[in-house]
């Protein structure tokens, strides 16, 4: 030692290396992961699942046939209709309607639920356009 300075290489950065306790081994490194024979079991039975699912909903939400009929789709109501429904059934004092005040007013029960589909279905401001029927 030459002016108190230690003699031989400085100590590595960190502080210096201990050895572990004796006993202690430090573990393994990690072995190249492998496909194993249950991983590729678990996915051909992932593929499998998700190709009956796809069939069962495929027939599940086919468009309906009937002996082998496919219904022609049914044409949008004209506005006229609607109007005639509203001039006709606007105003339910009339001693004609006094029976179907009872089935209206029943009726009301259902009119929450019909709005929140309504809201559902609304496209939001920032998806594209989506046409609801």
């Amino acid at each position: 030692m030459q002016g108190g300075l230690p003699s031989g290489p400085p100590p590595p950065p960190g502080g210096p290396q201990r050895a572990p306790p004796s006993g202690i081994h430090p573990p393994p490194p990690p072995a190249p992961t492998m496909p194993s024979p249950m991983a590729e079991q678990e996915a051909a039975m992932l593929e499998d699942k998700i190709r009956k699912w796809q069939q069962v909903n495929s027939k599940r939400y086919a468009e309906k046939r009937k002996y082998g009929y496919t219904q022609a789709q049914k044409e949008d109501m004209p506005p006229e209709h609607v109007r005639k429904v509203i001039r006709d059934h606007g105003d339910m004092s009339s001693r004609k309607f006094r029976h179907d005040k009872r089935v209206y007013l029943g009726a009301l029960k259902f009119v929450p639920h019909a709005v929140y589909k309504l809201l559902e279905n609304m496209p939001m401001p920032w998806e594209q356009v989506g046409w609801c029927k």
